[in-house]
């Protein structure tokens, strides 16, 4: 369905407004359930332990431990990692035990990202996904296939741009804080230095580590999302019979419930990638193996093979863990972002 003129008209700056203020409301209410999914997400590639204690003396901290995960290097001692047996067993648990032994600000852990990321990323996304779906040749008698190819589109452009962000997001979500004390500059720094020491030896394409299944989950969510939605938008929205009782609010209502719809469907079918995406950007960088690690599983290029991988070391059940934490997160998510989309535009249109 092409724009009206109204909304046709708005310049690039009143659509970037637009996105910037659903990108900011998503971030500061739903950050929470990005960080609890994380966490959930990542338990079976960690060890049972954390960082040995400094007071062991078998082990030397200046020592690199073949097995570690990246926040478990050397570099991090300093943040006073400890043995940890913290594991969560489900959603409401893993909030509560998040909050009490870390503190509740953990759950906002990596929001300056979010916002830095989120607020251009989705400026590029929603405004190109419009300016695409207009100009398509499928917009004349494609109602369905359009948004579906445009949406796909639109993402691939997006996710690439803002993926290495999206990597220093996740890794930074997915650091437990041993305890209250630990600074949140102490972590990000050290996770820095992490950082650099990878692009050091590997190059510069560490940075789009977990790109392609990135890819994978995104673009068939993003095809998903915005063929249900606009077929939502075209078949089931609620329009009064005089257009001047055609508030913001209806528009917000009409925008909001569709994009909850459009996104938990787009979230259940697209999950087991978002699981490999996580296990793919948190995995150890190191080739080396230790027996007593057994689900920890070294990622492989083909996408297809490092989920099924997963799925015969954990069962089929590891691909959909967090999937209700991840669907309480997108469906609002794509709710509120839509909403505060369509109805910015609308005032900026008047």
């Amino acid at each position: 369905m092409g724009a009206s003129k109204s909304e046709g008209n708005l310049t690039f700056r009143e659509r970037m407004l637009s996105a910037g203020v659903g990108s900011l409301l998503t971030s500061l209410i739903l950050t929470p359930m990005d960080v609890v999914r994380i966490r959930l997400q990542q338990q079976e590639v960690l060890p049972r332990c954390s960082c040995p204690p400094s007071k062991d003396p078998s082990i030397s901290i200046t020592t690199p431990r073949a097995d570690a995960v990246f926040w478990q290097d050397p570099c991090f001692h300093d943040v006073n990692c400890k043995n940890t047996t913290i594991r969560f067993n489900g959603t409401l648990e893993a909030f509560t035990k998040i909050a009490k032994s870390e503190g509740a600000t953990s759950l906002w852990s990596g929001i300056s990202i979010s916002l830095l990321m989120a607020i251009p990323a989705n400026v590029i996304y929603f405004t190109g996904y419009e300016y695409l779906r207009d100009a398509s040749p499928f917009s004349k008698g494609h109602p369905t296939l359009n948004p579906l190819v445009c949406g796909a589109f639109a993402r691939v452009i997006a996710a690439t741009m803002i993926a290495p962000l999206e990597l220093i997001k996740t890794r930074l979500q997915s650091i437990p804080r041993s305890s209250r004390n630990a600074s949140k500059w102490e972590i990000f720094r050290d996770l820095m230095m992490e950082t650099r020491k990878e692009i050091s030896e590997g190059g510069g394409k560490v940075l789009f580590r977990g790109l392609e299944i990135t890819l994978w989950r995104d673009v068939p969510f993003s095809a998903t999302y915005w063929a249900t939605y606009e077929f939502c938008k075209n078949n089931f929205w609620y329009q009064p019979l005089h257009a001047s009782t055609h508030s913001n609010w209806i528009q917000f209502g009409n925008s909001f419930i569709t994009g909850c719809i459009s996104g938990s469907i787009a979230a259940i079918l697209t999950h087991p990638f978002d699981v490999g995406k996580t296990r793919m950007q948190i995995a150890p960088v190191s080739h080396h193996h230790n027996n007593s690690l057994r689900n920890i599983i070294v990622p492989r290029r083909n996408m297809f093979a490092f989920l099924n991988g997963i799925r015969r070391s954990e069962g089929l059940g590891a691909l959909y863990v967090g999937l209700s934490v991840r669907v309480a997160k997108v469906a609002p998510s794509c709710a509120i972002m839509i909403s505060s989309y369509e109805v910015s535009k609308r005032i900026f249109s008047s």
